[in-house]
């Protein structure tokens, strides 16, 4: 990704807290002869607040969220001190989210397969309660979010603190601001249709522009590279800044008839060699990167040289361009148009009297 978010603080972190309780406090504490009841939450008196407004309520998501926590406390209870400790582990591993895109060799994800291995029963209820624990059925209802607020309130903070405006993860496309009416949706980065336990942790959320979610990412799995191997990947929230290097070269003279067969793109440092293959397979990057190169936008930056130039040749006012584009890599897809316009330059466009 060409830059990474600065995490941002707020109360919605207090949902992941509530499962946190739930799995360690209320599940793996589960005993074989107790019986599953309200005072499991006395030591989360928050938590009790929300599971008795539920089970005096009748809403679908409240409904849905005290059944599903009882039907796997009563699985809990079948399981083995060793299963349990399995459980631990994975749930430890998959929350885990920096060290895991770091492909730290002390942790291994889970994935549903993996539990259901371990109890067919367990791993299905698990799936069904965390895939549908982002929903709005369940992050709306009044007695929830009268304790963690509103996920368009933490999105607005986090667009004040992140005002680059642009996705990060493509750099194409903006992402709306705190003026909008509108909001980006947030990405799985971890899938939660495959990894358990974490998909109300924040660090595992993400805002994201609509062509790199939908249209690109989808359910792609960051932990694992297109081969299915275990590869490193760029944390969203990574708080060590990096620079990604964009080498593009033209391989046609033809500028107004490119096609992205005609253009070659390298991506760099080699320091950043596995996470950014993996960027490139999540996102499609140079794929998109050389279509937007053979757009009407990436003609106009050309034409713009030479109509903008005034008393300048087109040489000297490429310079200008280029230096201003360095020190505003993020503005108008200028990490892209640099190396786009010196290799238009290596070809000697500039040098002809008009494209």
């Amino acid at each position: 990704m060409l830059f990474a978010y600065q995490y941002v603080n707020h109360n919605m972190e207090k949902m992941h807290e509530f499962v946190d309780y739930i799995f360690w406090e209320v599940w793996c504490k589960a005993p074989a002869s107790s019986c599953y009841s309200l005072d499991l939450y006395n030591n989360n008196l928050e938590l009790k607040e929300v599971i008795t407004a539920f089970h005096y309520s009748s809403t679908k998501g409240g409904d849905f969220f005290n059944a599903k926590i009882e039907e796997i406390y009563a699985i809990f209870k079948t399981l083995t001190s060793d299963e349990i400790s399995q459980l631990k582990v994975w749930y430890h591993s998959n929350n885990n989210i920096e060290c895991l895109c770091k492909n730290d060799p002390a942790l291994t994800p889970s994935t549903y397969s993996e539990i259901s291995q371990l109890n067919a029963t367990l791993g299905a209820e698990l799936k069904s309660f965390f895939v549908k624990l982002y929903s709005q059925d369940i992050l709306s209802l009044k007695a929830l979010s009268d304790k963690i607020g509103f996920i368009d309130d933490h999105y607005k903070e986090f667009v004040k603190i992140n005002s680059k405006g642009k996705c990060p993860f493509c750099g194409l496309y903006d992402i709306d601001s705190e003026y909008d009416h509108t909001r980006e949706a947030y990405d799985h980065y971890l899938p939660k249709s495959k990894y358990p336990f974490s998909s109300i942790n924040f660090k595992n959320l993400a805002p994201i522009c609509n062509k790199c979610n939908s249209g690109n990412k989808g359910s792609k799995d960051p932990l694992h590279d297109i081969n299915g191997n275990r590869s490193k990947t760029f944390y969203p929230y990574n708080s060590i800044p990096h620079i990604i290097e964009v080498d593009l070269e033209i391989n046609s003279m033809d500028i107004d008839s490119l096609t992205p067969q005609d253009i070659t793109i390298n991506f760099g440092p080699a320091s950043l060699e596995e996470e950014l293959k993996t960027w490139n397979y999540l996102f499609n990057i140079e794929k998109r990167y050389k279509n937007k190169c053979c757009s009407a936008d990436a003609k106009y930056w050309i034409t713009q040289i030479f109509e903008e130039s005034d008393n300048k040749s087109p040489c000297e006012f490429l310079s200008t361009r280029l230096e201003t584009a360095s020190k505003y890599p993020y503005t108008d897809n200028n990490f892209l148009r640099k190396p786009f316009l010196e290799a238009c330059e290596a070809l000697g466009i500039f040098a002809r009297e008009e494209v």
